[in-house]
């Protein structure tokens, strides 16, 4: 019989162990030993044999394009990495780029956007704007969509509340998984859900958010604070979340929100999972089955389908 302490270790605890190494409790790292710590994570997932990853400028941004054997021309997806809007990189989102490339079927360009502090509101917005205008005007907008986690999906969201306000054509469907959509970090899953999750707390976010928004308020950065806003014109989304986050609520709470609006949402929770759990697809099960759902989705609402 074998030991206990020999007891193959499962999927989602291995995925928890690489994010709790590298990214310790809010206040025990500096800015930059965080930003290392989730490069670290990141820099273990491998990218898919097969797969092209060109480093470039598109639209002036700097950033990668990825592609998946499978992939076709006419089919854009622009993923916005996550990170609080102060850590994580084009760079590391390479792999996770793959398996949505492959999932989709389409090209995948992933911006290096500027980060706060060293580049505050409205910087990333800007970066990300410009992107997916090149990218809809490429391809239309019914062949494009646009896919973010954790505070990247909230920077879909600020990106897109801006193209409508200047009356400019929206991809023709979002993808979010995990976002961080809500920067008054009051909800209650904070504290009802701090326990399970291993990488993000409140005052974590409530630092990023500082750094983010460099003392604007809700009415001198209402992108932002997509939460305060009518969404009544956004596009299809899939909206994914993990039971195991702290962020929790900015997911239950918009998918609520986009269903009162009118919005067609589809929106699924992940039990046990963590964080920006569809990363780990290389060896979590969970993960692909999510990819997988993206890739459907994605498929269904485009204009070539095929």
């Amino acid at each position: 019989m074998k030991d206990a302490a020999q007891a193959p270790v499962a999927p989602i605890d291995r995925a928890r162990s690489m994010l709790e190494r590298a990214l310790p409790a809010e206040g025990g790292g500096t800015l930059q030993e965080r930003r290392d710590g989730y490069e670290a994570v990141l820099s273990q997932l491998p990218i898919p044999d097969g797969t092209s990853v060109t480093a470039t400028s598109y639209a002036g941004v700097d950033g990668f394009w990825v592609r998946a054997p499978e992939a076709v021309d006419d089919r854009i997806g622009v993923l916005l990495h996550g990170g609080g809007y102060i850590i994580g990189s084009a760079k590391g989102y390479r792999a996770y780029a793959a398996d949505v490339s492959r999932a989709t079927g389409a090209r995948i360009f992933v911006p290096e956007y500027r980060l706060a502090p060293e580049h505050p509101y409205p910087a990333a917005i800007e970066d990300a704007l410009k992107v997916l205008e090149a990218a809809i005007v490429e391809v239309g907008p019914q062949s494009c969509f646009a896919i973010g986690d954790s505070a990247g999906g909230g920077l879909v969201i600020s990106s897109l509340w801006e193209r409508h306000r200047a009356g400019a054509s929206l991809p023709a469907s979002v993808v979010l998984v995990s976002p961080l959509v809500d920067l008054t970090v009051t909800n209650p899953s904070y504290d009802e859900r701090s326990h399970l999750d291993p990488i993000v707390t409140k005052p974590g976010i409530q630092r990023a958010a500082g750094l983010y928004l460099d003392g604007r308020k809700p009415d001198q950065a209402p992108a932002a604070f997509p939460m305060l806003s009518d969404l009544s014109w956004f596009p299809r989304c899939l909206l994914l979340v993990g039971s195991a986050e702290v962020l929790f609520d900015d997911s239950r709470n918009l998918a609520a929100k986009l269903e009162r609006e009118g919005v067609k949402v589809e929106y699924h929770e992940y039990c046990d999972m963590v964080h920006v759990w569809t990363l780990f697809a290389a060896f979590l099960p969970e993960a692909r089955e999510a990819i997988d759902r993206i890739g459907t989705f994605v498929r269904a609402h485009a204009a070539d389908s095929r």
